[in-house]
């Protein structure tokens, strides 16, 4: 029980003594006491009992003597018993109206706040999550941002995505409607922002994503492409070597473009052994699901790709450098539309299909499966693969040592 103190006095409140350890309360009377802790630190509470269910509150009010003062202190609990002698409960409603502040009318831009920041951030590759964060941010999607999150509709986010289409982004459609959903099932168990299901989980795909998602150029089509890809006009210098470089590694072309001559040893050229080695750091390349960073990855690099790789005379910063940094995946994207593509009779491909290319013609020469996916660094959850931890660099090597000759042949061969 608090020690009564009949009544408290602003001398007698300076003269408590402060305890060893804790805190202690000293009552005034009527409910409201002065805590005084351990640091020296004093707090008003106030003690009630709530009429409609009997139980008891303890209600901080605030420190003495910055906030309340003796005077201003009794005046506060008067108020308040008022208010508790009329069947109010002024703790429950002060936590109710927190609880709502801080997620039950949280509106769809702020739970797309706390998924970005809370989730994506963390568990998200850097470039997925710059890519979600501008979707999410987009001026498109302004007016589903000030919508509650809980109530938005399956026709809202049908709204959104007529905007998106209307403009002729398919594409962009669809992963709008992919990263929307990812929020949704990321709060819905949460109960972040009061949502409790997802209202974009009902709503089709709108489009088919066919185009190149399984194309891989034959050896027809790499002749025809890579015989002219350095003298074509609109194909610069580092956008071929770019290209080389995925078809003949069969790594992304992201990881490509964002080369660093510190990432890669090459051998003397008098050195007999011409292999070099490219060593992808941890968190360099996508964060595949079940990874919380990527982990490193070394490719062999065949005398095939150290002579191209040679022909670059600036060895410093990135491979493929670029005012205001390294190239993306859109340019290269757009060299291979404009200018490659016109000058070659092959159906599209996109500089990702030249990965699957290597891919194919990795397995077609007969390297086993387990080589080819340590190769293009894929993670294999099988049991094997989780118990088999050889990093199979000699077999890479050879395989694309291998890969690299085959290249050469078809490239410089007749037709």
């Amino acid at each position: 029980m608090p020690k009564k103190i009949e009544p408290l006095t602003a001398r007698g409140i300076d003269n408590l003594p402060i305890p060893e350890t804790g805190f202690r309360d000293y009552s005034d009377g009527r409910g409201l006491r002065l805590r005084v802790w351990e640091t020296g630190t004093r707090t008003w509470m106030l003690y009630y009992r709530v009429k409609s269910t009997n139980a008891t509150r303890l209600m901080k009010l605030g420190g003495y003597p910055d906030e309340y003062g003796l005077s201003a202190a009794r005046t506060y609990a008067g108020e308040l018993r008022s208010q508790i002698h009329n069947g109010l409960d002024p703790l429950g409603e002060a936590r109710a109206n927190r609880a709502v502040k801080q997620g039950g009318s949280d509106t769809l831009g702020d739970l797309i706040s706390h998924y970005l920041k809370d989730h994506a951030a963390e568990e998200l590759a850097p470039r997925t999550n710059d890519e979600y964060r501008r979707i999410l941010e987009a001026d498109d999607i302004q007016d589903l941002r000030a919508i509650p999150a809980k109530d938005v509709t399956d026709a809202d986010v049908a709204k959104w995505l007529d905007r998106i289409e209307k403009r002729g982004a398919r594409t962009m459609c669809n992963r709008a409607q992919t990263v929307l959903s990812a929020v949704y099932t990321w709060a819905a168990p949460r109960r972040r922002g009061g949502v409790v299901s997802n209202p974009v989980k009902g709503l089709p795909r709108r489009f088919n994503e066919r185009g190149g998602e399984k194309r891989w150029l034959t050896e027809d089509e790499l002749r025809s492409v890579f015989g002219v890809v350095d003298d074509t006009q609109g194909v610069p210098q580092w956008a071929a070597d770019a290209l080389w470089l995925i078809l003949a590694t069969g790594q992304r072309p992201g990881e490509v473009l964002q080369m660093k001559w510190a990432h890669v040893t090459l051998p003397h050229e008098k050195a007999n052994d011409q292999h070099g080695t490219w060593e992808m750091p941890r968190g360099y390349r996508k964060r595949v699901r079940g990874q919380r960073i990527a982990p490193p990855h070394d490719v062999p690099l065949a005398a095939f790709v150290v002579g191209r790789l040679r022909r670059i005379a600036d060895k410093t910063g990135f491979v493929f450098p670029a005012k205001g940094g390294q190239k993306n995946t859109t340019a290269l994207n757009q060299r291979v539309k404009r200018a490659l593509l016109d000058r070659v009779q092959v159906e599209p491909f996109s500089p990702h299909d030249l990965r699957r290319t290597a891919s194919t013609h990795l397995h077609r020469l007969g390297i086993p499966r387990h080589v080819v996916e340590k190769t293009l660094g894929h993670v294999d959850s099988s049991v094997a693969g989780v118990y088999d931890r050889h990093a199979y660099l000699d077999e890479r090597r050879a395989a694309l040592d291998a890969w690299g000759e085959r290249l050469r042949d078809i490239v410089e061969s007749e037709r």
